[in-house]
């Protein structure tokens, strides 16, 4: 579905982009999408499998800024890759650790308020081409008006955890 995308060295490919379901009220979506990946980065060449599960307003939706990704919807909806970034998690203390990680976008560009949302299922690989591997992934759901851009940071668990 798709062909797939070279952005920073990490081909991208898309399996699935469908809509689960409608009319979501606003309070009744999570802060952020919900992320599944398949396995940790080791350095060889196997494709990572992303699930996310994005609520996205409802409204007319906009023509995007970055078109560099994955087109998902048009030119309203996009998946794109920002590189390797630092971000902070919370650890099992109760502290927050600095990690480096791939930093993924489902993008739109919504200029009304929503009052409710429509939740898509979005399935891709990954595949590093070159570069370093990183501790986890990070895929926000980021409105080119935002009022507030939300994201969820995903970590495979290690054997032994």
């Amino acid at each position: 579905m798709g062909n797939p995308v070279t952005v920073n060295h990490v081909t991208l490919s898309l399996v699935k982009f469908e809509k689960f379901d409608s009319n979501i009220p606003a309070a009744n979506k999570p802060n952020g999408p919900l992320v599944n990946i398949s396995g940790a980065e080791g350095g060889n060449s196997t494709p990572y499998t992303v699930t996310v599960l994005a609520y996205l307003p409802d409204n007319t939706l906009n023509r995007v800024d970055n078109t560099s990704g994955l087109q998902l919807q048009g030119d309203q909806i996009y998946l794109n890759y920002y590189g390797i970034n630092p971000v902070q998690v919370l650890n099992k203390n109760g502290g927050t650790d600095n990690l480096q990680g791939r930093e993924f976008r489902v993008e739109f560009n919504c200029e009304e308020e929503a009052t409710n949302y429509d939740l898509y299922y979005i399935q891709f690989t990954y595949k590093v081409e070159s570069g370093a591997s990183a501790d986890m992934i990070w895929v926000r759901d980021e409105d080119d008006d935002p009022e507030t851009d939300r994201g969820t940071v995903t970590v495979p668990v290690k054997d032994g955890e």
